[in-house]
């Protein structure tokens, strides 16, 4: 029985994709990537990932993100369950 739940929960994390509005923001305080970057303490190439949805960032970085950012990580970062980016 427990195995069959944790198959099911499993299997529903595959459809699960995390999204971002970190580019939004970052336009609206007029900051280049690399500033983000670099406030952020990661790479530059880490935030363009990013943005382009081809990476799903820690909790830690997304945490580094939004406090650049001077947003709430709910409203930089949430979760598409649909599996639709």
């Amino acid at each position: 029985m427990c195995i069959v739940s944790y198959t099911r929960w499993c299997r529903n994390l595959v459809n699960i994709v995390v999204c971002n509005n970190v580019k939004k923001f970052r336009l609206l305080k007029s900051m280049t990537q690399q500033e983000l970057a670099d406030k952020a303490f990661v790479h530059r190439q880490t935030i363009v990932s990013i943005e382009n949805r081809s990476y799903a960032p820690s909790i830690v970085v997304a945490y580094a993100i939004s406090l650049v950012l001077e947003k709430d990580i709910k409203e930089v970062f949430y979760i598409d369950k649909g599996g639709v980016s």
